[in-house]
């Protein structure tokens, strides 16, 4: 079975469609397929207004709350809104950083906040070290490498093997996405 995620990206929520485009997610959310919500999130380099943008971030969180589906997150210069609105809003269902390349520090502070962060070819060594094993998912997004050699590439830079990791990944998946 091929399992989905379903979410208004900020890339292309469009300010005069909003409702419809959080219509058509409701309805989308029906299919036994959807295992998430997202990408969902904030963009301050791309897309409409910031305030458009976590308007709708706001009903999309209380989708996921509503259908208990954990959240896949694309966010670019908008940690502290982010932040700002997870405690704001205490979502009980996770939320997942996809395609994170944030330095140490903010890797820190996304961690101690609850997020969990997905991590692809293109990282941050130090912060990769510093994400607990599980907080981590692993991603092909942003890149056209496989995702063997991108396991192989964090493994090696964790200094765990192989195996250990695909283990550490596959039980976060579980327990994220496919929990009973």
């Amino acid at each position: 079975m091929a399992y989905l995620s379903v979410g208004i990206h900020p890339w292309y929520l469009d300010a005069q469609q909003a409702e419809s485009q959080l219509a058509t997610l409701r309805q989308s959310l029906q299919d036994d397929r959807v295992v998430a919500l997202g990408e969902a999130g904030l963009d301050r380099l791309r897309g409409c207004p910031l305030d458009v943008q976590i308007s709708v971030f706001r009903h999309e969180v209380a989708l996921a709350e509503e259908y208990r589906l954990p959240m896949v997150i694309h966010c670019v210069r908008a940690f502290n809104e982010l932040v700002r609105l997870k405690k704001e809003l205490h979502p009980q269902q996770p939320w997942i950083i996809h395609g994170f390349r944030g330095k140490l520090s903010l890797a820190t502070d996304c961690i101690r906040h609850g997020f969990y962060l997905s991590i692809g070819a293109y990282f941050q060594e130090d912060a990769l070290k510093a994400i607990p094993t599980d907080k981590l998912f692993i991603e092909t997004d942003e890149s056209d490498k496989p995702i063997e050699d991108i396991y192989q590439n964090i493994a090696q830079v964790r200094g765990m093997e192989l195996e250990e990791l695909r283990e550490c990944i596959n039980k976060n998946a579980r327990e994220v996405f496919f929990k009973s």
